[in-house]
């Protein structure tokens, strides 16, 4: 007996690929930063208490990462927007359990973000063109930042670092076999990690 087709079932099995598919796209090598050089240091938040560094990478992020060469990203990220503000990222967390940061001290971080998009700004720029790459937060135990791996400038949202910071430190930790972890962007340009420091 030939059995009717389902056009919901299939719609959500669709549905399910593509989105797995999608996961896994997002999911490419994240690039490391290599001899990393602080080029300016201060520190945010109502207690100014957050150390906030931006670094100078000295490798080709863009090439470590292994999405292509650098000609065809660039010409195809001249066409892109540089603000990622809102962009979708896949979140990892690090295995195994134990060592990670202290969530409320990953809390005073997101405050201090949170602070900053209030009272300086909601955007900031990440520009290799600039030397900087590279944003670290650090308070006592958490240690978070966002790598830009193209060659072109990145504009970011202080209150989506603050909520991926929050996520990422509560739902990676001891209790998820985990001790930390990092989202990736859908399109692989850029990354936030939280860690311990």
């Amino acid at each position: 007996m030939r059995s009717p087709f389902n056009s919901l079932a299939f719609g959500s099995a669709l549905a399910f690929a593509l989105c797995a598919s999608a996961a896994l796209i997002g999911s490419g090598p994240a690039a490391e930063c290599a001899d990393r050089t602080t080029l300016a240091e201060h520190y945010i938040g109502v207690n100014n208490d957050v150390k906030v560094e931006s670094v100078y990478c000295s490798n080709n992020l863009q090439s470590d990462a292994g999405a292509g060469t650098a000609s065809e990203l660039e010409s195809d990220l001249t066409r892109r927007q540089n603000d990622v503000c809102g962009a979708a990222c896949t979140t990892f967390c690090f295995t195994p359990s134990g060592g990670g940061p202290d969530p409320n001290d990953c809390n005073v971080i997101q405050d201090a973000l949170l602070y900053d998009s209030q009272n300086v700004g909601q955007l900031f720029t990440l520009d290799p063109a600039a030397n900087t790459s590279q944003i670290v937060m650090t308070y006592n135990t958490c240690q978070t930042y966002i790598l830009d791996q193209t060659n072109s400038s990145l504009t970011y949202c202080r209150s989506d670092w603050a909520s991926l910071v929050y996520y990422i430190a509560w739902n990676c930790q001891s209790t998820q076999n985990a001790h930390g972890g990092l989202c990736v962007a859908s399109d692989g340009r850029w990354y936030i990690q939280v860690q311990h420091t």
